[in-house]
């Protein structure tokens, strides 16, 4: 009977300590998240951001719910990776992923209250084998632009995984996209 009850402890705790494993991982630059079989390369000057600290009454850009990774050059030129769980018809993941979008400019809008929205592109791009939608808008003020934001968003089974790069600096924005564009998802 105790090789039983002993068995039976070993066998809760087994269970416990497995689910307690760590969703993501962040060494020597790289972030792997092991929901998405993820990994990204975060150059030495990029600073991981702690989504629970940011100003009082400004927006927060970052999402706090799902939020996977978020990194920053500098206090204007953010990136962000989240995911929503979504269930049911796959012909409302479009329309899903543009609301997505729609409620990221949103926040944006809050950011830029003078700014106007551009032109709203969407594209298709693979990364890391795997086909994302791309969409981009300039947010300009005074016909200057101010800000740009890329948002690359895919779904992968029940969810929809989206990674967002605000940017007022060209130069570091592009570098942002490329750390994306380089990262890998293994399947």
């Amino acid at each position: 009977m105790s090789k039983l009850k002993y068995l039976s402890i070993f066998f809760l705790t087994s269970i416990i300590l497995s689910g307690c494993k760590k969703r993501e991982t962040f060494e020597n630059n790289v972030f792997f998240d092991k929901t998405f079989n993820w990994e990204i390369a975060i150059p030495d000057d990029y600073e991981k951001v702690n989504q629970k600290e940011h100003e009082k009454g400004k927006p927060l850009l970052i999402e706090t719910k799902n939020s996977i990774v978020a990194f920053k050059r500098d206090n204007k030129n953010y990136f962000s990776a989240n995911y929503e769980d979504v269930t049911g018809d796959n012909r409302s993941v479009d329309l899903n992923l543009r609301l997505k979008d729609f409620l990221f400019l949103k926040k944006i809008g809050q950011l830029y209250p003078k700014g106007k929205m551009g032109d709203y592109a969407v594209t298709s791009e693979n990364i890391s084998g795997l086909k994302f939608r791309k969409s981009k808008i300039a947010v300009t003020e005074n016909g200057k632009t101010v800000a740009t934001v890329v948002i690359f968003s895919s779904i992968f089974i029940d969810k929809v995984f989206t990674a967002s790069i605000v940017y007022e600096d060209e130069e570091y924005g592009n570098a942002m996209i490329n750390l994306f564009q380089k990262s890998t998802f293994k399947q």
